[in-house]
């Protein structure tokens, strides 16, 4: 038998090699952008808000070779450290060609239904020429040509995706109504619902309208955008980066396949909308991932 001087000795020995085995692992600050869906992001008796936070709680428990600090910040703050840091990661980043100047990207996080134009409660439809064979609307610019004293509520600090920025961007400065905050999503819907806006450009896992509401809110696609905004981790441009980057892909690849995908995203998709992601995972990463591991 041991004695208790053995065994507070064995303790000890297992108190400094945990801690020796903390010490030894590389610091990696992940932010979290400060909106209410990233709340409790680790904390695995709360259910997550979206696909993008049931990944990212995913990936962050299995970065096992990192010690991790979570630092909730502005969208604008995240930018900042992304490119003065060399060991911070985010979730949920657009890949667009101006943030490849200062942080790496990793494969495809999780899908978005990709942003729709909405209105509400409208008296009078817009016209048909709007619109192309498809119901698609051609131009939210041609929107404001004719309404010119009309304003579209847009999340502040966010990527709608090259195709949306650059239309954003087209529209004057006059016509747009910027909300930023915890709670931008929430409010902005909120400000379409009492006319404080006209029109909302938004994501449709953003929208909650209740039943009342549903009847007169009207959704449009927009003739051109892609069908899915993927959204990928990011890091510090740096070999740190690099090398976190390399894990979160590797953990990533676990995930593409049929079964795991669907017990982590399943219930924030359509089967419509899992098929067609499974076939781009399919193309894009898990053929490839065969073909390469093949002797």
């Amino acid at each position: 038998m041991f004695s208790c001087f053995e065994l507070q000795a064995n303790s000890a020995a297992q108190k400094v090699s945990s801690t020796e085995q903390q010490s030894s692992k590389k610091s990696l600050t992940w932010l979290v952008e400060d909106k209410s869906e990233n709340l409790n992001l680790l904390d695995d008796n709360s259910p997550s808000n979206s696909a993008a936070s049931a990944v990212e709680r995913y990936v962050i428990n299995h970065l096992t070779n990192y010690n991790v600090t979570i630092e909730r910040v502005a969208i604008k703050r995240i930018n900042h450290l992304l490119q003065t840091q060399d060991n911070v990661c985010a979730g949920n980043r657009a890949k667009l060609a101006e943030r490849e100047k200062y942080s790496l990207f990793s494969n495809p996080q999780s899908f978005y239904l990709t942003h729709k134009f909405y209105r509400y409660d409208k008296k009078q439809p817009l016209p048909p020429e709007y619109f192309n064979s498809d119901g698609e609307l051609l131009s939210i610019k041609q929107i404001f040509d004719h309404q010119p004293s009309h304003r579209i509520g847009l999340v502040d600090g966010v990527s709608f995706g090259r195709y949306l920025d650059e239309k954003v961007r087209q529209l004057d400065d006059k016509n747009k109504y910027y909300r930023g905050g915890t709670y931008r999503v929430v409010a902005l819907e909120s400000m379409l619902y009492s006319a404080r806006v006209d029109y909302l450009l938004a994501l449709p896992v953003d929208m909650n309208p209740n039943e009342q509401q549903q009847k007169l809110l009207e959704q449009y696609d927009i003739a051109g955008a892609p069908p899915f905004l993927i959204a990928h981790f990011s890091c510090s441009k740096s070999d740190f980066g690099q090398s976190v980057i390399s894990d979160i892909n590797q953990v990533l690849d676990k995930t593409y396949a049929k079964d795991t995908f669907h017990d982590i995203n399943g219930r924030w998709y359509s089967e419509k909308d899992l098929e067609k992601i499974q076939g781009y995972l399919q193309q894009n990463f898990l053929d490839k991932t065969t073909k390469t591991t093949k002797p």
